[in-house]
């Protein structure tokens, strides 16, 4: 009895997955890929046009679900809220940072395919790219939280940018660091806290945070 289509087809992924994580997108061989997946380079084609189809297989998935986490930065998602700088508000926001975390350590193959092996294909700026949207979004709300009285003092584009990049970048660092799940979650939540309580300080927002 022959093997499903789908059987088939996780078998070339993750063949993929382990070439691509090895030689990174550029080197990575469909021959090789092909071989390991025990199928013919034709089979291979009958479920991925190319090696650029096989690697965002590998990958959507995992920037479907950041730029998910990333959006929620943006003014839609603060302008029905009573308080936006209140506990509740930060506990909701680390709630939804511990669960990409745990995305992230969950499905770690796929990140780092995107940050560290994806040179040469469709998503070889990841990186840049969300950490564009995250500005943008970032930019966006506090302008809004300045021209809503709810700021007093407005902060300028690259200010917003270095904090933005700021929190992408240590997210990005759990993986060029291989760091432990612990770890991670400790150094994230200092990041948090430390870019969190720096806006609203630039901002004129009064802190009234107590540990």
């Amino acid at each position: 009895m022959s093997e499903s289509a789908t059987e088939t087809k996780s078998k070339i992924l993750e063949s993929a997955k382990k070439e691509f994580l090895e030689k990174g997108f550029m080197n990575a061989s469909l021959r090789t890929i092909a071989s390991n997946a025990g199928v013919t380079t034709g089979a291979m084609y009958r479920h991925f046009k190319d090696k650029d189809a096989l690697f965002c297989a590998l990958v959507d998935d995992a920037i479907a679900v950041t730029t998910k986490t990333v959006m929620l930065a943006d003014v839609m998602n603060h302008q029905d809220l009573d308080n936006v700088v209140s506990e509740k508000h930060f506990e909701e926001e680390e709630k939804q940072t511990n669960d990409l975390l745990n995305y992230i350590f969950d499905n770690y193959d796929a990140f780092t395919l995107l940050l560290t092996k994806s040179a040469g294909s469709t998503h070889e700026h990841f990186q840049e790219e969300i950490c564009d949207l995250y500005t943008k979004n970032c930019a966006q709300t506090f302008n809004w939280m300045f021209q809503n009285k709810i700021a007093t003092k407005k902060i300028d584009k690259m200010t917003v940018h270095f904090i933005a990049s700021t929190v992408i970048n240590a997210f990005v660092e759990i993986i060029t660091h291989k760091m432990s799940k612990k770890a991670a979650f400790q150094y994230i939540e200092n990041i948090e806290e430390y870019t969190r309580y720096g806006m609203i300080h630039m901002m004129g927002i009064p802190c009234e945070h107590h540990e």
